[in-house]
């Protein structure tokens, strides 16, 4: 973005309006007087109103047209300088006074996004739907078996196995396009570590193939405005530079992070590490699994989160990848996480930076 003193400023009000000659103004006024003018002036600018809206919001550059009653003028927004003299030109065009109106340097407006929304290319940390279901994108991959991502075992229509599950963004309603569909999900095994009467796995990752004409983008995670704030709206992007492929015992106390289509971006540390993890209601048991808290007792996982990418900020927006979300305590102050070097035993080498 160019940074010029102008742009620096939030809004730089041009006035272009000509102040009329002293000889043309009113002279005094009776306040009945002007009392009944008051009327007839708001509906000769609003007739002008309808004539110089839809010519100057068809140019270039336009970024509002407003009849401000308050300021007793025709008001236009346009992005640049050099967008002035179009709306000059339309207006002159009309027989509309400069007078009658005044020119601001607005800001140009944009739809805010957030994780629920439509992403093409698609990055980490947006919402997916699958059967009947919400869940987070984990991550974008390089993946000997293609370009794909990969969000949790329990995503998917059947957790452990492969049934071929097809996956939109962010809802089949929304678009009914299947942007990728599953292709590896191990099934959890029993016996020998695995407790009685449990299914056990390493990690709660499945990986999705990307279908040839969905785009998506490696190594990039949607960054909300703002940690434990719950905000969902996207304000810009963290960039995946590294992923940590050997770590299963984080040292307690370490900061971690995850983006998430439910609470967005939140982060705690690390107060559990390796930790054999069970699974209510279910027969599952995840081992070797992260355990994260806030200090402070914020809200940093929720339903739907499941899948999060987890990472760790090494410098300004650069980050680690580390992990994916996959639990979370019945109070959503903690969450569970399986490491990246278990995901990648499972589901064979990814590629995740960018």
């Amino acid at each position: 973005m160019r940074s010029t003193n102008m742009q620096r400023r939030a809004t730089l009000v041009v006035m272009i309006a000509l102040v009329a000659a002293c000889q043309d103004a009113p002279g005094p006024t009776a306040p009945d007087v002007q009392a009944a003018r008051a009327p007839q002036a708001q509906d000769r600018l609003e007739a002008l109103f309808r004539r110089a809206s839809p010519e100057v919001m068809a140019l270039p550059g336009t970024v509002f047209a407003d009849n401000d009653e308050a300021a007793g003028r025709l008001v236009f927004g346009v992005e640049n300088i050099a967008a002035i003299r179009g709306v000059q030109a339309a207006l002159a065009r009309l027989g509309i006074s400069r007078s009658d109106y005044s020119i601001e340097l607005t800001p140009p407006i944009h739809a805010m996004v957030t994780l629920r929304d439509r992403f093409r290319p698609t990055q980490a940390g947006i919402q997916i739907h699958f059967t009947q279901y919400l869940c987070t994108m984990g991550f974008n991959v390089d993946h000997a078996g293609g370009r794909s991502f990969v969000t949790n075992s329990h995503c998917t229509a059947t957790q452990g196995g492969v049934e071929s599950t097809k996956y939109y963004q962010p809802t089949s309603t929304a678009d009914p396009t299947v942007i990728a569909t599953e292709v590896a999900d191990p099934l959890y095994f029993k016996g020998g570590v695995c407790p009685r009467g449990k299914r056990c796995r390493y990690s709660d990752a499945s990986r999705a193939l990307y279908s040839g004409t969905v785009a998506s983008n490696r190594g990039e995670i949607a960054k909300t405005t703002g940690a434990n704030n719950g905000s969902l709206t996207v304000g810009g992007t963290f960039t995946v530079t590294g992923q940590d492929n050997s770590t299963t015992n984080f040292a307690v106390g370490t900061v971690v992070n995850k983006v998430g289509r439910t609470t967005g971006w939140t982060q705690g540390q690390v107060t559990r590490t390796c930790t054999n993890t069970a699974v209510q209601g279910s027969q599952v048991m995840q081992l070797c699994q992260t355990f994260v808290s806030n200090p402070a007792g914020a809200t940093v996982v929720g339903s739907g989160d499941s899948g999060s990418p987890v990472f760790r900020i090494t410098s300004g927006d650069n980050v680690t990848l580390v992990g994916i979300l996959w639990g979370g305590s019945s109070d959503n102050k903690t969450f569970v996480f399986s490491p990246l070097k278990q995901i990648q035993q499972e589901l064979g080498t990814v590629n995740a930076v960018r």
